[in-house]
């Protein structure tokens, strides 16, 4: 079965038969790319309908379906499970019968789940097979009276405001739930995964305590509890992240993984001591991420060929640029998943790792205990890999010994922070690496860039003005339409006008003209000329492209490329 099929529903189908491999693909990538449950697109694209995957997972749990319109949900079965743990695990009581508890989940699949469930709730848990949308409507229609994030937020305020000298352990406990900082982490975290954010910031200053969320690229303020939680959020994230609560002078690192809305979550927590107590930072590691495969990501046709003819070289080196947060490690698992078998053996070395891949030795980077690229490379060395993945390269020492070890005989795939793709050239230069060496083993270069998506149920068509034309210094026959796209705003995308966001590529490959150039250490200027000459397409015009096709905006072009 291929590794890229990882939902267990889908390897229950795969075991039976039922769809080809490729189809099993295809709904997993959907499902990693967009969110799209994996039950609707199953059904909605014809594949298996909903009542053969209901029996599909009940034979595999080795319970049985029922209907929960024939089950009465009494008030007593809703107080055997907390609401907090409710939403947060995706779950409803069907039963309880001598001192078991009979359970529907939207997610049944999951063996955590059910595991943290009989801790949190001190009982054997048995689980029923229902239609998932059937459970998420009863969990919403019985729980929607119970405390949101917001309500929370004005609990903690009306108490701080009934007594401005509490303590901040009496703000705790006069709000009247024996682990209100729990729960409220929970709700913060629940939040965050609902919008499908990146980072959550928990930020501390003089006279306030905000939290905000990175979603699209954007940050967005949640209405901010009293300041005087700030060291007791803190301290409840360090726990999760197995962090010394104790130590608050110097910065700590650390991952929690934890069930959030009946899913598994990874995230990586970051603090940092201020002047006003602990910034702690979230970053929600997406599992999906690292399980996409090239052919999903919606590389342009010329670039795929181009990245995949690169990476599927015997050696050299093969980079991919761009900023922070531009989808370039996602990018380089699937090249490392496409690349990924039997006969290959792969070597990263990871700053941190974000996800386990099966088939590949990964290590952590970590400066603190003198454990860095350059040291780590030195030891692949001896390891005799075939591929290579550096995390990063970042100076002299790293670059040199990544080109040595493609001179002899290794691929070695790499990122480094650069604006397009020729600067990744005259950056190796910049760093002291010989530019003969660089000519010799580069393959090639691909910078990225990750565009906010216009929200389709509210893409509203616009003429092309003349201001348009000129900041997009288009010449007439590059005008592939009289219209544009922008999203007019809806309650789906939360008024924003976008939804999602997607990669725009520029890739350059390293032809012999292009080497000669780089042996003459020519400006990257003139090597971007001469490679859009030779066919290059640049982010400008992958980005023009997405905008006439009314994927993007005229403004997410502008302001990525």
């Amino acid at each position: 079965m291929s590794t890229l099929i990882s939902h267990p529903l889908l390897v229950l189908v795969h075991e039976r038969g039922l769809m080809s491999e490729p189809d099993l693909e295809a709904v997993q990538g959907e499902h990693n790319l967009s969110g799209a449950s994996v039950h609707g697109l199953l059904h909605d694209q014809g594949h298996v309908d909903l009542a053969t995957q209901l029996e599909l997972m009940a034979e595999g749990l080795h319970t049985d379906v029922i209907d929960l319109a024939e089950v009465e949900i009494t008030p007593g079965l809703i107080e055997l499970i907390p609401p907090d743990i409710a939403r947060l695990y995706q779950c409803v009581a069907v039963g309880s019968f001598d001192d078991v508890l009979h359970i529907c989940l939207v997610n049944p699949l999951n063996p955590t789940v059910i595991d943290d469930l009989q801790y949190q709730l001190k009982k054997q848990v048995v689980v029923r097979i229902a239609d998932p949308a059937k459970v998420e409507q009863v969990i919403e229609k019985q729980y929607s009276k119970e405390l949101s994030y917001d309500q929370i937020v004005k609990e903690f305020n009306h108490v701080e405001a009934v007594k401005d000298d509490l303590t901040e352990q009496q703000v705790i406990e006069e709000v009247g739930d024996a682990q209100p900082i729990v729960r409220f982490v929970n709700l913060v975290l629940y939040q965050g995964l609902r919008e499908k954010a990146a980072d959550i910031h928990f930020e501390p200053f003089e006279d306030s305590y905000q939290i905000r969320m990175k979603v699209d690229g954007v940050m967005k303020l949640l209405t901010p509890p009293p300041k005087e939680l700030a060291s007791a959020i803190a301290s409840r994230i360090k726990i999760m992240a197995n962090l010394d609560i104790a130590e608050n002078r110097i910065p700590q690192d650390g991952r929690i993984s934890t069930v959030i809305g009946g899913k598994q979550i990874d995230l990586r927590a970051s603090t940092l001591p201020t002047q006003f107590g602990e910034s702690v930072v979230l970053r929600i590691l997406d599992r999906s991420s690292s399980l996409l495969s090239l052919n999903i990501l919606n590389i342009p046709e010329k670039v795929s060929k181009e990245l995949i003819h690169c990476v599927e070289q015997p050696n050299g080196v093969f980079l991919v640029t761009g900023p922070t947060g531009s989808g370039k490690t996602t990018t380089l698992y699937a090249c490392l998943r496409k690349l990924n078998d039997m006969e290959t053996k792969i070597l990263t070395a990871e700053d941190p790792v974000e996800y386990p891949i099966d088939g590949i030795v990964q290590v952590a980077i970590s400066e603190a205990m003198g454990m860095t690229f350059a040291k780590a490379l030195k030891s692949f060395l001896r390891q005799d890999p075939d591929i290579i993945l550096v995390g990063e390269i970042r100076d002299l020492e790293t670059a040199t010994i990544a080109i040595q070890a493609s001179l002899t005989g290794h691929l070695v795939v790499s990122t480094l922070h650069t604006n397009s793709s020729t600067e990744a050239i005259t950056r190796l230069a910049d760093m002291g690496v010989q530019p003969f060496l660089i000519a010799s083993s580069v393959n090639g270069v691909l910078a990225q860039r990750l565009v906010k998506t216009i929200c389709e149920r509210c893409r509203t068509a616009q003429p092309l003005t003349r201001d348009h034309i000129d900041m997009l210094k288009l010449e007439p026959h590059e005008m592939h339409g009289e219209e544009v796209f922008y999203g007019a705003g809806c309650e789906f995308c939360n008024n924003t006008g976008y939804k999602g966001r997607r990669g725009i590529y520029e890739m350059l490959m390293i032809s012999d003209p292009i080497r000669a150039m780089i042996n003459e250490s020519a400006p990257g200027m003139v090597l971007r000329e001469k490679a859009v000459e030779l066919g290059m397409q640049t982010l400008r015009m992958d980005g023009l492209n997405l905008m006439f096709k009314g994927v993007s905006s005229f403004e997410q072009v502008m302001k990525y490329t």
